[in-house]
């Protein structure tokens, strides 16, 4: 054998803090709230009812995301791209006359890098 010292432990780099979620769940949970109510106020009406339909289920896949962002092993980078196909449609319902969505969607959009690195 050789008389050469092993080499000394060296820990992993610390991994840091998973992403401060807050600002991406906070606007979903709006949203999804706001899209109960707004489809709600156009299901009363016969020919608004295709209207109501997609924003209940917008609302649907906005509570789906929101409780899988709240759960406490998220994996933030997979749920980048669902997050960001959701903010899109929060910002398509505008054609319906909802601006809480808009505004919603546009600050998920924004904060959406923050999904990836982990904070200091």
């Amino acid at each position: 054998m050789t008389d050469q010292p092993a080499a000394p432990y060296t820990p992993p780099a610390p991994v840091g803090a998973p992403p401060d979620l807050s600002i991406i769940k906070i606007p979903i949970l709006i949203s999804a709230i706001f899209n109960v109510l707004i489809a709600l106020a156009w299901l009363p009406f016969c020919v608004t009812i295709v209207i109501s339909i997609p924003l209940i289920a917008l609302a649907v896949f906005e509570f789906m995301l929101f409780t899988k962002l709240n759960a406490p092993d998220v994996d933030p980078p997979s749920l980048k791209g669902r997050t960001q196909i959701i903010a899109i449609l929060e910002i398509c319902t505008i054609l319906v006359g909802s601006v809480p969505n808009l505004i919603c969607g546009i600050l998920v959009l924004v904060n959406l890098n923050k999904m990836d690195a982990p904070q200091a």
